[in-house]
């Protein structure tokens, strides 16, 4: 697929987006073809993205001074021997979860800005192809970051991964993102419609840091029982990411899971289709 560069002054009339799937083949190219654009663009984003890395590296040192004086129940944090170990693997997943949330969200904002939106919509790929494929670098990019924050913290920070499963690591964190993609898309579904998904997700962001565990042990929060929580996306990545890192059983979170993308990406594609639908017909998927 050839992903066309907008011309000044020119929004062709768009055809509807099937939302159902086109061929293997041409799919993965269309999707492998979005992301290279969207590579194509970030080789400048280098720098920053180091020096993101480079403030993730001070945030998790302070956290790691905070857990030399904090002294948790025993059995408060789960399959984690130290508060450290618990918040550095809450800190990590939830670079994933703000990839679903703000960044997506902004992506195609900026996508329906640049009017590059409305052109996409005219190539020969369903919804889903077109969803995934916006997120795809995003969510790639996310991953190679949780990545190099556990190779960072378990070197420099002394995160324990002694009995830690290799294989559970890659696969919950793989499952996890794939289970946020579809909060992602459901995001962009809502950002094509109204215009103000970034606002949505930097609150569900936050959100989400609380009730999935990231920073604390969710029974700790007053007045929200942990079973509610229980089936979000994020924290059973987290938990998952820290039973595997601890050598204790993952099997049961991985399930969950991959019944959580089976569930979430279908809807959120379904999604994403009718706002694409409801904004054409409004004029609206060219935002100025």
């Amino acid at each position: 697929m050839t992903v066309p560069v907008p011309s000044s002054g020119y929004a062709p009339t768009a055809r509807p987006v099937s939302a159902a799937p086109a061929r293997a083949p041409g799919s993965a190219r269309a999707v492998l073809a979005l992301a290279g654009r969207d590579l194509a663009e970030g080789r400048r984003m280098w720098a920053p993205l180091l020096l993101d890395i480079a403030y993730g590296v001070v945030n998790l040192a302070l956290f790691l001074v905070i857990s030399r004086v904090l002294t948790p129940k025993d059995g408060l944090l789960g399959a984690s021997p130290h508060y450290f170990d618990f918040v550095a693997v809450g800190i990590t997943f939830m670079l994933v979860v703000q990839t679903a949330t703000s960044q997506v969200a902004g992506r195609v904002a900026q996508e329906q800005r640049d009017g590059t939106l409305e052109l996409l919509t005219v190539q020969p790929v369903s919804a889903g192809v077109l969803a995934v494929g916006l997120a795809a670098y995003p969510f790639l990019v996310a991953l190679l970051r949780a990545a190099l924050y556990l190779v960072v913290l378990a070197l420099l920070f002394g995160l324990d991964v002694g009995e830690a499963s290799g294989l559970g690591v890659a696969l919950i964190l793989l499952a996890g993102a794939a289970a946020m993609m579809g909060v992602g898309i459901a995001l962009m579904a809502v950002t094509v419609v109204t215009g103000r998904g970034d606002v949505l997700a930097r609150l569900l962001l936050v959100a989400l840091s609380f009730v999935s565990g990231a920073y604390f042990p969710v029974t700790a929060l007053p007045g929200v029982p942990a079973a509610l929580t229980a089936v979000l996306p994020s924290r059973v990545a987290i938990d998952g990411l820290r039973q595997a890192l601890a050598g204790d059983p993952w099997g049961a979170e991985l399930l969950l899971l991959t019944g959580g993308v089976a569930v979430l990406l279908p809807a959120s594609v379904w999604l994403f289709d009718r706002a694409l639908r409801s904004a054409r017909r409004r004029g609206r998927l060219t935002r100025i």
